[in-house]
């Protein structure tokens, strides 16, 4: 009878110590996730971060091949169906790379003779909410120089563009 009493008693012991090892376990399992949260609302916080992340996004969807082809596809109707691919597909990765709280606009402006036009034409993004940021809002603009594009499937375009990546944090 004794030897029953003692396995209770050790039983209970270790469903207490299961008990303070979840709770423990739990406690840190939040705690991490505080802190992934924050460290992700923080890294766009500071502006200088959020300029470095529209600089890089230009960079690698040139060198993937993505950001060529909406720009100089844009004018072109006998592309419409490669240029609203490549569109979507940009818009895709620039989505897969920003946060939940972060919005963008992709515009390119022209460049004649060495100057770069005023007008701009808009391929991804709100215009309306780029004039707002434009009059004073929070964000960064990343600029891209295109010299060129050569495709094998296209051709071969010479025109040069000045391409715009604004971000900025939703409210």
């Amino acid at each position: 009878m004794e030897q029953i009493a003692q396995m209770r008693t050790h039983r209970g012991q270790l469903q207490i110590a299961e008990t303070l090892v979840s709770v423990a376990l739990m406690l840190v399992l939040a705690l991490l996730l505080i802190s992934a949260t924050n460290q992700t609302i923080s890294s766009y916080s500071n502006l200088a971060g959020l300029d470095q992340s529209a600089t890089d996004i230009l960079t690698a969807a040139d060198e993937a091949g993505l950001l060529r082809p909406v720009i100089y596809l844009y004018e072109y109707t006998e592309y419409g169906e490669e240029y609203t691919y490549y569109r979507n597909l940009l818009d895709d990765y620039i989505l897969s790379i920003v946060s939940n709280n972060i919005d963008y606009t992709l515009i390119a402006h022209t460049i004649d003779n060495g100057t770069i036009n005023e007008d701009y034409f808009s391929l991804i993004g709100s215009t309306t909410a780029l004039a707002s940021l434009q009059q004073g809002g929070e964000g960064v603009v990343a600029n891209y120089h295109l010299g060129s594009y050569t495709s094998a499937t296209f051709g071969q375009f010479s025109r040069q563009y000045l391409v715009q990546l604004y971000l900025w944090e939703k409210f």
